[in-house]
């Protein structure tokens, strides 16, 4: 399994679109190091997780082909996870000699709401007809394209259902993004269906800042704790790798700063264009 972190950032971004503190002040002044676009991955060159706005930056900045993609899994709708707009321009004239003529697309009822406001202006029934859409549902699993998909509710807003997702192909990546703790009943759910993380994508938004959070996301301290329950569930490999990504540019995720302090806690700091394979 071949995994690229596309965007390593909060919903603003870092350095953030209207902010000059310190932090996004020292990231501008390095910004080849230290740029951090809204969060996105990418599994097998074929599978996303995720479409924000920056899509299309982060598919020529990493040389990647987009139209090989035939699987998009959707957390939920804000619009730093999710830019409809841009599939009016899959297919027509807009995109020739595409590697996937079709596109299956997975998200709760808000995306898929969006996703037919966004588009219904402009897109061209020759291209809506490759893009078939799939209400997903927390506690559900699926199969598309070779991988097993378990599907679990994330803690991150009241006005939808957010979402997050296991991945099983050779290997199996658990992706919490957009979340605070998940619930007891996620690891239960995960173990029942045999799905054991090679590796897990923790949200960092808060990375090791102090004081209250909103519940809505996490920190070093929640990570601990939600692998600690991973270990306790047993659904974890025993060489299973920890990253810790979608970073607010209020918790200084400067590189050195962030990996460092990541480190100290047994995590990897993900960053733009960073691949494994495992």
């Amino acid at each position: 399994m071949e995994i690229q972190y596309l965007g390593t950032a909060a919903a603003e971004g870092f350095p953030a679109v209207f902010c000059n503190c310190a932090y996004c002040k020292a990231a501008r002044a390095d910004l080849m190091r230290e740029w951090r676009t809204r969060s996105q991955m990418l599994i097998d060159r074929r599978l996303l997780i995720d479409f924000p706005s920056d899509s299309y930056m982060h598919a020529v900045r990493a040389g990647i082909d987009l139209s090989a993609v035939r699987t998009l899994l959707v957390t939920h709708s804000h619009t730093d996870h999710f830019y409809a707009e841009e599939f009016v321009n899959r297919g027509y004239k807009f995109a020739e000699s595409m590697q996937s003529s079709s596109l299956d697309l997975y998200g709760n009822s808000e995306v898929l709401a969006v996703y037919h406001e966004g588009t219904r202006r402009e897109m061209r029934a020759e291209v809506a007809e490759n893009i078939r859409l799939h209400e997903t549902e927390p506690f559900t699993c699926f199969q598309t394209d070779g991988y097993d998909i378990a599907v679990l509710p994330a803690n991150h807003t009241l006005k939808e259902q957010a979402l997050l997702y296991a991945v099983r192909g050779d290997k199996t990546l658990f992706y919490l993004n957009d979340t605070g703790l998940p619930s007891e009943e996620c690891y239960q759910f995960l173990a029942d269906h045999g799905f054991y993380a090679d590796i897990v994508s923790f949200d960092c938004t808060f990375a090791d800042t102090e004081g209250p959070h909103s519940g809505r996301h996490m920190g070093f301290a929640e990570n601990e704790f939600v692998r600690k329950k991973l270990y306790e569930y047993r659904i974890i490999q025993s060489d299973a790798k920890y990253y810790v990504t979608h970073f607010s540019h209020n918790s200084a995720p400067l590189r050195e700063r962030i990996t460092r302090e990541a480190e100290k806690r047994g995590f990897i700091a993900a960053f733009d264009g960073l691949t494994i394979t495992i």
